[in-house]
């Protein structure tokens, strides 16, 4: 009998799984749904000396509705455009605005690529209304003039009261939520017993912001993906459902916190 994973999104995009991984028997739940929501009228009439894509949706968003587009376009005519993660860098290629920073699915990483001072430099965050203010934060703490762009929210779906039947009846050998608020709307729709029973489920995330409200919660075992991509999370979902030790960080709140240093900068300020 092939394993069963359970998969938890709230953004547009399926996690990839490969061809090797076909004996897993995949259900996938979409927790949200996407709402775009206008811009105001002057976000891009300042110049952006650097421009950070934090998701695919606020690519397209930017980039698929002419006018909104012409004006991104002459904003960020002499500056730098990011991405964090592959496949929204490669959203922004398609589109016309190949980045020339591509980090690994995370803010952290995003803020390791760029200088560690960047006074007076204005950055646009293209971004959903629940993003998180890990990113904002970190570019102000260097002396940025931060302006956040909210393209569109994500609006919960009514529960899915199958959920918790499959998981008493079928369980599932690994889960992922791929967002906490993916996570919150699986949580928050179970029945009792079937939260109950989900909490011994090796879980799969790809960030801490989502490890922290499992295990607020009271999941067992959380395994957090080498690298906050699509294709890594599935590629460690499988391991964990078939019994093997995946390459995930197992998640510790009570780890002491990493020292990062910063490398020289990759543009100039």
């Amino acid at each position: 009998m092939s394993a069963r994973v359970l998969v938890v999104r709230s953004g547009e995009n399926t996690l990839p799984f490969a061809p090797e991984m076909s004996d897993l028997e995949v259900v996938e739940k979409i927790s949200h749904q996407i709402l775009p929501l206008a811009p105001p009228e002057d976000a891009f009439d300042e110049p952006a000396d650097l421009v950070i894509f934090t998701s695919q949706i606020a690519v397209r968003r930017v980039t698929e509705e002419p006018a909104l587009r012409s004006r991104f376009a002459a904003a960020v005519r002499t500056g730098q455009v990011a991405a964090v993660g592959p496949a929204t860098a490669e959203a922004l290629a398609e589109s016309g605005f190949p980045p020339g920073i591509v980090a690994h699915g995370s803010a952290e990483n995003v803020l390791e690529q760029i200088p560690g001072r960047l006074d007076g430099m204005r950055v646009l965050l293209p971004r959903g209304e629940d993003a998180s203010e890990e990113l904002r934060e970190g570019l102000i703490h260097r002396g940025a003039r931060v302006a956040p762009v909210v393209l569109y929210r994500k609006v919960p779906r009514p529960p899915d009261r199958d959920i918790s039947k499959e998981i008493l009846e079928r369980p599932f050998a690994a889960f992922c939520a791929t967002s906490p608020a993916a996570a919150r709307w699986l949580l928050e729709g179970l029945s009792v017993p079937a939260l109950a029973r989900l909490k011994q489920t090796p879980a799969v995330v790809l960030g801490r912001f989502t490890a922290r409200f499992l295990d607020s919660h009271g999941v067992g075992r959380i395994e957090i993906s080498p690298e906050a991509t699509f294709s890594s999370a599935a590629e460690l979902l499988a391991a964990l459902a078939r019994g093997e030790s995946g390459r995930g960080t197992t998640y510790d709140d009570t780890a002491s916190p990493t020292v990062r240093h910063f490398p020289k900068p990759r543009f100039e300020s």
